[in-house]
């Protein structure tokens, strides 16, 4: 999440406004999600962008099954690629730009798409999706309305990723500003 608000000030601008508005200089509550609509947006692209988990839990066909033409018999194995959807074009446009806007509608509301999945779908998602969005908000929401992030100068963030079982962040730098 850090990578993409350095690299972008304009959002963490965005997001210090929002904070400044409905917030001030307290500790970020549950309670508090449904006003921090930018916030919100943020950790949904974040989430869209990161791709953590590259490969699913590998499932088995338990039936032969036809899929845009191609045939997969019963006992096939098969893992799906949430990433393919996070990141296509049809239901993200400009998908490789972080652009946390595209989860506002245009009353100014928060929404996620069905498409947004970072977690699976169906019953063989995440059991602990719901503790792990509200986990993802307020730690977002506190660091961001407790502080500030810019890249050191000399040091710039690549964007660089390390591929193993979870996607992450290849080491980085950056400076931490407390903002009250």
């Amino acid at each position: 999440m850090l990578i993409y608000i350095i690299q972008n000030p304009d959002i963490q601008r965005k997001a210090h406004a929002e904070l400044n508005e409905f917030i001030g200089d307290r500790i970020i509550t549950t309670d508090d999600k449904t006003n921090l609509k930018y916030i919100n947006a943020i950790v949904a692209e974040t989430q869209r962008m990161c791709n953590l988990v590259p490969m699913n839990v590998p499932h088995k066909t338990t039936r032969d099954v036809e899929v845009m033409g191609y045939k997969i018999p019963k006992d096939t194995v098969i893992i799906d690629q949430i990433s393919t959807v996070m990141h296509d074009e049809r239901y993200f446009p400009d998908a490789e730009s972080f652009r946390p806007e595209r989860f506002i509608d245009s009353n100014g509301k928060f929404f996620q798409p069905p498409e947004l999945m970072p977690f699976g779908v169906g019953k063989r998602a995440c059991l602990g999706e719901g503790l792990a969005r509200l986990e993802l908000f307020l730690f977002t929401a506190n660091l961001l309305n407790q502080f500030e992030f810019t890249e050191v100068p000399g040091k710039p963030i690549t964007g660089e990723k390390v591929i193993a079982a979870t996607i992450c962040s290849a080491p980085w730098v950056c400076s931490v500003t407390r903002r009250h």
